[in-house]
């Protein structure tokens, strides 16, 4: 019985010690990274909806889910369904290829290829 009540005490004496009250540099601290943690949430439920976007559009113009997977899963996040059909079917300059930052244009630059990959493999599959 003693044995029982050693171990309820320290057990009392860990969760108050463990319930101090906390500084007010770490309540600050622990406010920051919740609202850095809300921000990466809400970003990444913005980043699905555009994926899941993108998707449909694919799905809408081509029909066609395994090219669309592809694409869809490759297609660099600067771009939507619309600019990849903007960026396969006009010129450089018509899209301001030259106005575009250089991440941009690196991202411009990955689409035909991206596209051929996706042609290649899906009919390499038949």
């Amino acid at each position: 019985m003693k044995i029982v009540l050693l171990v309820l005490i320290a057990a009392i004496a860990s969760i108050s010690s463990a319930q101090q009250p906390k500084s007010l540099e770490q309540l600050q601290r622990e406010e920051q990274l919740d609202g850095v943690l809300d921000t990466i949430n809400k970003a990444e439920a913005a980043l699905d909806v555009f994926v899941k976007e993108r998707a449909t559009d694919c799905a809408k113009a081509i029909g066609y889910a395994p090219f669309c997977n592809c694409l869809v899963k490759e297609l660099p996040i600067a771009w939507s369904f619309a600019d990849y059909v903007s960026i396969t079917t006009r010129t450089k300059e018509e899209n301001g290829y030259a106005k575009m930052t250089k991440e941009y244009q690196g991202a411009y630059d990955k689409v035909a290829p991206i596209r051929d990959r996706c042609v290649k493999a899906i009919n390499a599959k038949r």
